[in-house]
Protein backbone atom coordinates (compact mmCIF):
# COMPACT_ATOMS: atom_id res chain seq x y z
CA UNK A 1 0.00 0.00 0.00
CA UNK A 2 1.18 3.62 -1.13
CA UNK A 3 1.93 5.52 2.00
CA UNK A 4 -0.27 8.22 2.00
CA UNK A 5 2.62 11.27 2.69
CA UNK A 6 4.69 9.79 -0.80
CA UNK A 7 1.06 10.08 -2.62
CA UNK A 8 0.19 13.72 -1.50
CA UNK A 9 3.88 14.27 -2.65
CA UNK A 10 3.70 13.03 -5.78
CA UNK A 11 0.07 14.18 -6.69
CA UNK A 12 1.73 17.55 -5.60
CA UNK A 13 4.53 17.17 -7.87
CA UNK A 14 2.38 16.29 -10.71
CA UNK A 15 0.14 18.98 -10.27
CA UNK A 16 3.76 21.50 -10.32
CA UNK A 17 3.91 20.32 -13.93
CA UNK A 18 0.42 21.15 -15.02
CA UNK A 19 0.86 23.26 -17.83
CA UNK A 20 -1.53 26.50 -17.36
CA UNK A 21 -4.45 26.96 -19.56
CA UNK A 22 -2.73 29.35 -22.82
CA UNK A 23 -4.30 32.67 -22.59
CA UNK A 24 -6.97 34.06 -25.16
CA UNK A 25 -5.43 37.40 -25.14
CA UNK A 26 -2.52 38.60 -27.39
CA UNK A 27 -1.25 41.39 -25.00
CA UNK A 28 -1.24 44.53 -25.42
CA UNK A 29 0.29 46.01 -28.68
CA UNK A 30 2.97 49.25 -28.19
CA UNK A 31 0.84 51.34 -30.06
CA UNK A 32 -2.14 51.45 -27.66
CA UNK A 33 -2.12 52.17 -24.30
CA UNK A 34 -1.69 49.13 -22.09
CA UNK A 35 -5.74 48.37 -20.82
CA UNK A 36 -6.87 48.95 -25.01
CA UNK A 37 -6.46 45.78 -27.50
CA UNK A 38 -5.06 47.01 -31.25
CA UNK A 39 -7.45 45.57 -34.13
CA UNK A 40 -6.48 45.40 -37.26
CA UNK A 41 -7.84 43.56 -40.24
CA UNK A 42 -10.46 43.95 -43.13
CA UNK A 43 -14.28 44.59 -42.59
CA UNK A 44 -16.99 43.59 -45.08
CA UNK A 45 -20.65 44.68 -44.55
CA UNK A 46 -21.91 41.34 -44.78
CA UNK A 47 -20.51 37.97 -44.04
CA UNK A 48 -22.37 34.87 -44.57
CA UNK A 49 -21.60 31.44 -42.42
CA UNK A 50 -22.84 27.92 -43.59
CA UNK A 51 -24.95 26.40 -40.37
CA UNK A 52 -23.88 23.03 -39.73
CA UNK A 53 -26.92 22.47 -36.40
CA UNK A 54 -30.02 24.16 -36.83
CA UNK A 55 -32.84 23.69 -34.66
CA UNK A 56 -36.32 24.81 -34.61
CA UNK A 57 -38.32 25.87 -31.84
CA UNK A 58 -41.82 27.39 -31.58
CA UNK A 59 -40.91 30.56 -33.62
CA UNK A 60 -37.77 30.40 -35.87
CA UNK A 61 -34.92 28.53 -36.34
CA UNK A 62 -31.89 28.86 -34.77
CA UNK A 63 -28.20 27.61 -36.11
CA UNK A 64 -25.96 26.50 -32.91
CA UNK A 65 -23.22 25.46 -35.39
CA UNK A 66 -21.22 26.72 -37.71
CA UNK A 67 -18.66 25.29 -41.33
CA UNK A 68 -15.48 26.35 -39.55
CA UNK A 69 -13.56 28.79 -41.85
CA UNK A 70 -16.13 28.56 -44.79
CA UNK A 71 -17.70 32.15 -44.86
CA UNK A 72 -18.65 34.64 -48.31
CA UNK A 73 -18.01 37.64 -47.86
CA UNK A 74 -20.11 40.65 -49.58
CA UNK A 75 -20.53 44.53 -49.68
CA UNK A 76 -18.65 47.43 -49.45
CA UNK A 77 -14.57 46.49 -48.00
CA UNK A 78 -13.25 48.43 -44.86
CA UNK A 79 -9.30 48.39 -43.69
CA UNK A 80 -9.29 49.39 -39.73
CA UNK A 81 -6.35 49.52 -37.72
CA UNK A 82 -7.81 50.58 -34.44
CA UNK A 83 -7.34 50.52 -30.63
CA UNK A 84 -10.61 49.29 -28.14
CA UNK A 85 -11.02 48.73 -24.67
CA UNK A 86 -10.10 45.48 -23.30
CA UNK A 87 -13.44 45.95 -21.39
CA UNK A 88 -16.86 47.35 -21.42
CA UNK A 89 -16.78 51.12 -19.82
CA UNK A 90 -15.03 52.15 -17.50
CA UNK A 91 -12.81 49.81 -18.99
CA UNK A 92 -11.71 48.07 -15.77
CA UNK A 93 -10.97 44.29 -15.09
CA UNK A 94 -13.30 43.28 -12.51
CA UNK A 95 -15.30 46.85 -12.30
CA UNK A 96 -19.13 46.71 -12.53
CA UNK A 97 -19.84 47.73 -16.13
CA UNK A 98 -21.40 51.78 -16.61
CA UNK A 99 -25.47 51.25 -17.51
CA UNK A 100 -28.47 53.85 -17.94
CA UNK A 101 -25.99 55.17 -20.55
CA UNK A 102 -26.87 57.04 -23.72
CA UNK A 103 -25.01 57.57 -27.09
CA UNK A 104 -24.58 61.00 -26.40
CA UNK A 105 -22.96 59.71 -23.02
CA UNK A 106 -20.83 57.73 -24.24
CA UNK A 107 -19.57 60.07 -26.66
CA UNK A 108 -19.04 62.63 -23.84
CA UNK A 109 -17.27 60.31 -21.44
CA UNK A 110 -14.84 59.05 -24.26
CA UNK A 111 -14.01 61.85 -25.48
CA UNK A 112 -13.36 63.44 -22.01
CA UNK A 113 -10.56 60.58 -22.07
CA UNK A 114 -9.34 61.01 -25.29
CA UNK A 115 -10.91 58.66 -26.78
CA UNK A 116 -14.08 58.42 -29.27
CA UNK A 117 -16.93 55.29 -29.50
CA UNK A 118 -16.16 52.80 -31.74
CA UNK A 119 -17.74 52.25 -35.20
CA UNK A 120 -20.05 49.57 -36.11
CA UNK A 121 -17.79 48.78 -38.67
CA UNK A 122 -14.86 48.57 -35.64
CA UNK A 123 -16.79 46.70 -33.24
CA UNK A 124 -17.94 43.79 -35.43
CA UNK A 125 -14.15 42.94 -36.83
CA UNK A 126 -13.36 43.22 -33.01
CA UNK A 127 -15.42 40.33 -31.77
CA UNK A 128 -15.32 37.92 -35.46
CA UNK A 129 -11.64 38.59 -36.14
CA UNK A 130 -9.95 38.35 -39.26
CA UNK A 131 -11.85 34.16 -39.05
CA UNK A 132 -14.80 35.68 -39.85
CA UNK A 133 -16.25 34.10 -36.39
CA UNK A 134 -20.16 33.88 -35.82
CA UNK A 135 -19.21 34.46 -32.02
CA UNK A 136 -16.26 36.05 -30.69
CA UNK A 137 -15.35 32.85 -28.76
CA UNK A 138 -15.91 31.01 -32.06
CA UNK A 139 -18.16 29.03 -34.14
CA UNK A 140 -20.34 26.77 -31.79
CA UNK A 141 -22.74 28.08 -29.43
CA UNK A 142 -21.86 27.83 -25.98
CA UNK A 143 -24.32 28.71 -23.41
CA UNK A 144 -21.68 29.08 -20.02
CA UNK A 145 -18.95 31.09 -22.24
CA UNK A 146 -20.94 34.45 -22.14
CA UNK A 147 -23.03 36.20 -19.71
CA UNK A 148 -26.68 35.92 -21.83
CA UNK A 149 -29.93 33.94 -21.81
CA UNK A 150 -30.76 34.74 -18.32
CA UNK A 151 -34.00 35.09 -17.75
CA UNK A 152 -35.86 38.39 -18.68
CA UNK A 153 -36.84 40.51 -15.81
CA UNK A 154 -39.91 43.15 -15.76
CA UNK A 155 -39.21 46.40 -15.60
CA UNK A 156 -40.44 49.41 -13.68
CA UNK A 157 -40.06 52.04 -16.53
CA UNK A 158 -41.61 55.07 -13.79
CA UNK A 159 -39.11 53.92 -11.60
CA UNK A 160 -36.24 53.99 -13.60
CA UNK A 161 -37.40 57.98 -15.21
CA UNK A 162 -37.53 59.09 -11.82
CA UNK A 163 -33.69 59.06 -10.96
CA UNK A 164 -32.59 58.83 -7.25
CA UNK A 165 -33.56 55.82 -4.99
CA UNK A 166 -36.04 54.74 -7.27
CA UNK A 167 -33.69 53.93 -9.99
CA UNK A 168 -31.09 53.10 -7.85
CA UNK A 169 -33.59 50.21 -6.05
CA UNK A 170 -34.82 49.37 -9.41
CA UNK A 171 -31.53 49.17 -11.18
CA UNK A 172 -30.41 46.69 -8.40
CA UNK A 173 -33.53 44.67 -8.98
CA UNK A 174 -33.17 44.26 -12.83
CA UNK A 175 -28.99 43.46 -12.33
CA UNK A 176 -27.93 40.42 -13.60
CA UNK A 177 -24.50 41.62 -15.02
CA UNK A 178 -21.37 40.26 -14.35
CA UNK A 179 -18.11 42.39 -13.20
CA UNK A 180 -15.99 42.71 -16.67
CA UNK A 181 -13.35 40.20 -17.43
CA UNK A 182 -15.91 37.60 -14.93
CA UNK A 183 -16.62 35.34 -18.48
CA UNK A 184 -12.56 34.48 -18.84
CA UNK A 185 -13.95 32.21 -22.15
CA UNK A 186 -15.97 35.29 -23.62
CA UNK A 187 -12.78 37.01 -25.45
CA UNK A 188 -12.46 37.55 -28.94
CA UNK A 189 -9.65 36.77 -31.14
CA UNK A 190 -7.81 40.26 -30.25
CA UNK A 191 -8.43 39.79 -26.76
CA UNK A 192 -11.43 41.86 -26.07
CA UNK A 193 -13.79 40.46 -23.59
CA UNK A 194 -17.89 40.67 -22.83
CA UNK A 195 -18.61 41.74 -26.63
CA UNK A 196 -21.34 39.53 -26.06
CA UNK A 197 -23.60 39.37 -23.65
CA UNK A 198 -23.38 41.37 -20.34
CA UNK A 199 -24.07 44.86 -21.52
CA UNK A 200 -25.21 46.13 -24.61
CA UNK A 201 -23.02 48.37 -26.20
CA UNK A 202 -23.27 52.04 -27.67
CA UNK A 203 -21.30 52.29 -31.41
CA UNK A 204 -21.18 54.97 -34.05
CA UNK A 205 -23.44 53.51 -37.04
CA UNK A 206 -22.40 52.96 -40.53
CA UNK A 207 -23.90 55.11 -43.38
CA UNK A 208 -27.27 54.69 -43.95
CA UNK A 209 -28.61 54.09 -40.62
CA UNK A 210 -31.35 56.30 -39.19
CA UNK A 211 -29.85 57.04 -36.11
CA UNK A 212 -26.36 58.09 -35.19
CA UNK A 213 -25.77 55.70 -32.67
CA UNK A 214 -26.79 51.95 -32.22
CA UNK A 215 -26.76 49.33 -30.00
CA UNK A 216 -24.29 45.81 -30.50
CA UNK A 217 -23.96 42.54 -29.05
CA UNK A 218 -27.11 41.88 -26.68
CA UNK A 219 -27.30 41.31 -23.04
CA UNK A 220 -27.73 39.05 -20.07
CA UNK A 221 -30.83 38.44 -21.19
CA UNK A 222 -31.37 37.93 -24.87
CA UNK A 223 -30.40 34.41 -25.45
CA UNK A 224 -29.29 34.95 -29.09
CA UNK A 225 -25.86 37.21 -29.43
CA UNK A 226 -23.40 37.16 -31.82
CA UNK A 227 -20.89 38.87 -33.80
CA UNK A 228 -23.64 40.32 -36.45
CA UNK A 229 -26.84 41.94 -35.47
CA UNK A 230 -27.68 45.57 -34.55
CA UNK A 231 -30.47 47.30 -32.67
CA UNK A 232 -30.27 50.74 -34.39
CA UNK A 233 -34.25 51.85 -33.28
CA UNK A 234 -33.16 54.36 -30.59
CA UNK A 235 -32.82 57.72 -30.14
CA UNK A 236 -29.21 58.83 -29.45
CA UNK A 237 -30.93 59.90 -25.99
CA UNK A 238 -31.92 56.39 -25.10
CA UNK A 239 -30.65 55.21 -22.34
CA UNK A 240 -31.96 51.80 -20.34
CA UNK A 241 -31.07 49.66 -17.58
CA UNK A 242 -28.58 47.55 -19.40
CA UNK A 243 -27.00 50.28 -21.89
CA UNK A 244 -23.45 50.48 -22.07
CA UNK A 245 -20.53 51.24 -24.39
CA UNK A 246 -16.44 50.88 -24.62
CA UNK A 247 -13.98 53.35 -26.79
CA UNK A 248 -11.64 53.29 -29.28
CA UNK A 249 -8.97 55.69 -30.10
CA UNK A 250 -6.51 55.72 -33.09
CA UNK A 251 -3.44 53.82 -32.61
CA UNK A 252 -0.22 55.19 -33.10
CA UNK A 253 0.99 55.35 -36.72
CA UNK A 254 4.87 54.55 -36.33
CA UNK A 255 4.85 51.12 -34.63
CA UNK A 256 2.23 47.85 -35.26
Amino acid sequence: MLDPVVATLSLAALLLHVPAAPSLDPGPSPACPSDMRLVVGAHFDEVQHLCTDPRKDAKTTHCFAYFEDLTAEEGTRTDIRVCMDQFEAPNRRGARPLVMQSFRMAERWCGERGKRVCTEQEWELACEGGERRPLAYGWAVNRTQCNSDKAWRPFDARALAAGGESERKELAKLWQGATSGSYLGCVSPFGIYDMMGNVEEWVATRPGRKYPGALMGGFWAKPWTGCRGTNDAHEPTFEFYETGFRCCADPKKSED
